[in-house]
């Protein structure tokens, strides 16, 4: 019964938030209905200046809003750990519960893939869940990709009027038989700066404060670098320079000992290489694909369908925000392991 009441609450929140509230601000407040906002891959800056200035042209570091994303995942994993183990129990309640079961799940795994060496892979494996979990799920708060900078829509974009609401906040004012926006034209405003009204036949589009982190190659690639630099640690710390010569088995050439058998192990040695590079590749595209296309599903069916709806998809990026994390992890286990077992025919 109480699963039952949890989900009741959970249907009529997402109610109230998709059906009732849309209706409210679009014809109790006056509020024009969404727009489809500008759609894009790279993260964008929200710095006019780079925060580190690097020599080169492409190698300076700005502050962007998948930068921001990330440092609040940061934040709320530091204090989700910090006020669950403030007052620790020995039996658990409340948040130190619900915590400790979940880690008892990601350990639960690890241990059924790595057995006795899961106590060493497991902070790692938990590590990467967890912030990817925090990460995937913000694309889904309110605020997120809707609230932002205005400026001026650059010729080819397509913009909206703005209006002001309140003392320097505006709002995109849609309008509802055109809601896709006009394109913007050369020769008009392409700088970008805050709206000082005056011009309400300009075109504005929103640059978010906070875009889901996932959708920026730079943390997916990165993560991935990490991960398989991690894989080639713990490879080391269990076999030793050993390791090496599971990409590189100059010994298997020994026709005297091997035959021809040495021969296909040493192309099997390269292949082993390439597949390092390409577990970067993998892992990067894999996360970045399903994330991005997801926040494109919801800005479409939004824009298309504002009420009601979209509740559908929220739940379904829930289940595969969750889902896109647990693969990561769980494949940085199962190479990690991998790369911590012998391959030669002295190996325990």
């Amino acid at each position: 019964m109480r699963g039952l009441r949890t989900l009741i609450i959970m249907l009529v929140v997402a109610g109230f938030f998709c059906v009732a509230l849309p209706q409210l601000l679009t014809s109790g407040l006056n509020i024009p209905p969404a727009a489809l906002p500008v759609i894009q891959l790279p993260a964008e800056r929200l710095s006019a200046e780079p925060l580190l200035d690097f020599p080169g042209e492409y190698s300076d570091i700005y502050l962007t809003n998948t930068l921001i994303a990330t440092a609040i995942a940061d934040v709320i994993l530091i204090a989700l750990a910090l006020l669950a183990t403030r007052k620790v129990r020995e039996v658990p309640q409340g948040l130190q519960n619900t915590v400790e079961g979940l880690l008892e799940v990601l350990l639960g795994f690890c241990e059924q893939v790595a057995e006795r060496k899961a106590r060493m892979i497991f902070p790692l494996m938990a590590t990467i869940f967890l912030l990817l979990l925090v990460a995937n799920w913000m694309e889904l708060i309110p605020g997120v990709d809707s609230i932002g900078i205005l400026h001026h829509a650059e010729a080819g974009v397509k913009g909206h009027a703005a209006r002001e609401v309140a003392n320097n906040v505006y709002i995109l004012d849609v309008d509802p038989q055109n809601r896709a926006g006009i394109e913007a034209e050369e020769g008009g405003h392409e700088e970008e700066g805050e709206h000082e009204g005056g011009h309400g036949e300009d075109l504005y589009v929103v640059t978010p404060f906070v875009r889901a982190a996932a959708t920026d190659l730079n943390l997916t690639l990165g993560l991935a670098i990490a991960s398989v630099i991690a894989i080639q640690y713990y490879g080391i710390r269990a076999l030793g320079l050993g390791y090496f010569t599971k990409f590189l088995n100059i010994s298997a050439m020994d026709t005297a000992k091997k035959g021809p058998m040495g021969t296909i192990d040493f192309g099997v040695s390269i292949l082993e290489l390439i597949s390092e590079f390409a577990k970067i590749i993998s892992f990067a595209f894999r996360l970045l694909g399903n994330i991005f296309a997801g926040q494109v599903l919801l800005f479409v069916i939004a824009f298309l369908i504002p009420f009601a709806l979209p509740v559908v998809f929220f739940g379904l990026e829930v289940f595969v925000g969750a889902i896109q994390a647990f693969v990561f992890a769980m494949l940085t286990l199962v190479f990690v392991n991998t790369a911590m077992i012998s391959h030669h025919d002295e190996g325990h």
